[in-house]
């Protein structure tokens, strides 16, 4: 295995517990030892901003940030972390997007830093991050157009007004509409229930490539940890790609090794592997 200087880890389905909640205590060791040892940890996941800095203080981990699927990246939790890489649709391409999305029923979320924009279609749920009191809400479609306006990150369409983990039949049909009429935007899916979008320079893999070009690596010393849609560019990008035992058929199919699940702390057991072996390899 050649030498690994960045990991970047998923939270949903591979950091985090099927629950979306629990961080394994040895996923948090092995984290807190690869630091140790000189090995960079980034976080990478399709939440906020917001979120993810406020998952990294709480167990003080010693990472950085890719967020919003790459449209956000940070050298650590914000505030006061240095902000390294952001995107944001253009206007026309927001509004065509909303403009596919608005009939679907689906809840629509539309992000801008410290801001949620939805649409709700009777739901009747706020979105998580104003729950916790991380972010503010506007309601409407008069206030998504006018985000939409000033500059979206991401829009996320859900059926279950939450992570989408169930299935909805309406998703795939506005997905495969969008990918038709705005091929050039990052759309993907963590959930079989949601539709993630993302500006074209956006990305986990542009991300990643960006903080390993800063840091002054290379791909080859790049390892990326996933188990679904959204986590395909990274895992793509990086030389060490590995698949969770819980990924999907794509993501099993992209990757050159496979850890156990999520549930099984299939993170820490990579990170292990790496440690070890580069152990090894210094005799």
């Amino acid at each position: 295995m050649k030498r690994v200087r960045l990991i970047a880890l998923d939270m949903d389905g591979t950091l985090l517990a099927s629950d979306h909640h629990t961080l394994p205590q040895r996923n948090i060791d092995a984290i807190r030892e690869a630091n140790r040892r000189g090995i960079r940890v980034a976080i990478s996941t399709g939440r906020m901003v917001e979120d993810a800095s406020d998952f990294v203080r709480r167990y003080d981990l010693p990472c950085m940030i890719i967020a919003a699927n790459g449209a956000r990246a940070c050298s650590g939790p914000m505030p006061g972390g240095e902000m390294l890489y952001r995107c944001q649709f253009t206007p026309e391409d927001a509004h065509a997007a909303l403009d596919i999305l608005m009939p679907s029923g689906l809840v629509i979320h539309g992000f801008e830093d410290g801001v949620v924009n939805t649409v709700d279609n009777g739901s009747g749920r706020k979105y998580h991050l104003v729950q916790r009191g991380l972010i503010e809400d506007r309601y409407g479609e008069a206030e998504i157009r006018r985000a939409a306006d000033r500059g979206i990150m991401k829009l996320f369409a859900v059926g279950d007004g939450f992570a989408g983990d169930v299935y909805d039949p309406r998703v795939a049909p506005v997905r495969e509409q969008i990918m038709r009429a705005l091929p050039h935007l990052q759309i993907t899916s963590s959930a079989p229930g949601n539709i993630e979008i993302t500006p074209p320079q956006a990305g986990k893999g542009a991300a990643l490539a960006h903080i390993a070009q800063t840091l002054g690596l290379t791909r080859e010393n790049v390892m990326a940890v996933g188990d679904a849609g959204n986590d395909l560019s990274m895992l793509e990008y990086a030389f060490h790609s590995v698949a969770m035992g819980n990924a999907t058929k794509d993501v099993l199919a992209c990757c050159r090794y496979v850890t156990a699940s999520n549930d099984e702390c299939g993170v820490a057991q990579i990170i292990e592997h790496v440690i070890a072996s580069q152990e090894d390899a210094n005799g």
